[in-house]
């Protein structure tokens, strides 16, 4: 299903081209959505050959009004309405989610109260829980945080070949960035950073990827979530955070 797809993770916040291309992902490009990019701690992409075709953020921008110090917040979800109903959405989010948990952070993500088939996943997950409601916008929004059970998960993926992952330094470096992490390999393989690269394990996540994950990991049990609203898309109004 996802042999033509490329998966990249980046720790770096994207410059102004890369924002110009993944503007075109979204359907409101505003001053929240330019402070969620500023503060990126992890920017995944979906490619289909160079074409972009779905994008996700871990941020630190958080305005919900979350108990967690530590927050990291999985936002800004968007892929392209041909591509959705695949999947993409559900690894994206894994992908995000190990990282958040590996940066040291408290993973949190806000989803609308109107959008029951999302939130109904999130409350029978046991890599989530719900820590809070509240009002913004005439809207009840729901804060899910991660549980220590995704902790267990994202601690217990296995590791992959050396081989699996391609470690590609930004254009432009800057003091105290972390390179791209640039996966390109078969989805039908399993990865995580080799032993090498121990100064950036911490920031870059392993992933499960494939059919096969389906059966591994609790995070895919989602059902047609890429065509929901809950995050940025081009036919849904991103949160206010």
């Amino acid at each position: 299903m996802f042999e033509n797809l490329t998966f990249s993770l980046s720790c770096l916040s994207p410059n102004a081209v890369e924002r110009a291309e993944l503007a075109s992902l979204y359907s409101e490009v505003d001053e929240r959505w330019q402070q969620k990019m500023d503060r990126a701690r992890a920017v995944v992409t979906v490619r289909d050959g160079e074409l972009l075709v779905a994008a996700g953020v871990v941020h630190d921008s958080i305005l919900a009004p979350t108990s967690a110090m530590d927050a990291l917040e999985l936002g800004s979800m968007a892929v392209r309405p041909d591509y959705r109903r695949m999947g993409i959405r559900q690894h994206v989010t894994s992908l995000r989610l190990e990282f958040a948990l590996k940066a040291g952070g408290t993973p949190i993500t806000i989803i609308n109260s109107a959008n029951p088939a999302s939130w109904a996943y999130y409350e029978r997950s046991e890599l989530w829980e719900r820590e809070r409601s509240f009002e913004q916008d005439e809207q009840t929004k729901f804060i899910y945080r991660a549980t220590e059970s995704a902790r267990d998960w994202a601690a217990s993926l296995p590791q992959a070949s050396q081989d699996a992952i391609k470690v590609v330094a930004a254009a432009e470096p800057m003091p105290s960035t972390v390179p791209t992490i640039e996966l390109e390999t078969s989805l039908e393989q399993v990865l995580e950073l080799p032993a090498e690269l121990s100064a950036v394990a911490a920031l870059v996540p392993a992933i499960l990827i494939g059919p096969e994950a389906d059966d591994h990991d609790p995070l895919f049990e989602m059902h047609g979530a890429d065509s929901e609203n809950d995050w940025f898309g081009t036919a849904a109004a991103d949160p206010a955070f």
